[in-house]
Parts: C-alpha cells; structure tokens; sequence
C-alpha cells in the first residue's frame, strides 16, 4: 500500500496522530507515542530518499529552535523546533543528563576551529 497524502496531523495525548490518503483514496489512522517521534522522523527520511534518490543533507534534520523544559513527572525534556513548527520532544531520564551534557561538550570541542571530527 502507497500513501500518497498526509491529510490531517496533530500532537496531543502524548503522541501523534496522521490521517494519510492512499493511491485508492481510502483514509488510514495512525498514532505514534511521542517517545517514538526520533524513530518516526528516521523512518521518513530514509523514505523520501527512496523517492528522491540519495541526498545526504536530506537526511539532516536541522532545528530551527530549541528548549529545555520538563514533563509533569519533573523529566528533564529538550524540544527542537523544525522549520514548519512541528517540534519535536526528547524525554531524558535525570540520571542520564550528565551523559547527554558530556556528550554534547565532546561535539563542541569537535567543532572548534582546528578540531578532526572522526565518525563511527
């Protein structure tokens, strides 16, 4: 089965939800948790490189915005404003902060003028 149209989309409840049009114009639901979101923005990229053939910088998602924030369980979040103004929300255990926090300095000092950047 082909989706060929997004027809209507929201984020509520704690997830996504997608209504998409078929090639026989017949309507499907979907809902994808919010935890998934990194997973689901993965999958579409590797899909429109189907479609649009290998491209790299299609594959980058690029904030346009971000922000802390925390859930009402007090979890540490990171939201990421993508351009369009969908967002999408990372959840973080607080025990695993100062591993992002490190993670994130190690990037820093990547860039850094003079710095070799080395991928796994």
């Amino acid at each position: 089965m082909r989706y060929v149209e997004v027809v209507e989309w929201s984020a509520k409840d704690g997830g996504v939800h997608f209504t998409v049009k078929d090639e026989d114009q017949a309507l499907h639901r979907f809902e994808i948790g919010a935890e998934c979101s990194a997973v689901l923005a993965g999958a579409l990229v590797a899909e429109l490189e189907k479609v649009e053939g290998p491209d790299r910088e299609a594959q980058l998602l690029r904030p346009v915005g971000m922000q802390t924030g925390k859930t009402a369980q007090d979890e540490p979040m990171l939201f990421m404003t993508l351009h369009g103004g969908a967002e999408l929300p990372f959840v973080f255990k607080r025990e695993s902060l100062d591993v992002l926090i490190s993670e994130l300095q190690k990037l820093k000092a990547l860039i850094e003028p003079g710095a070799q950047i080395h991928w796994r």
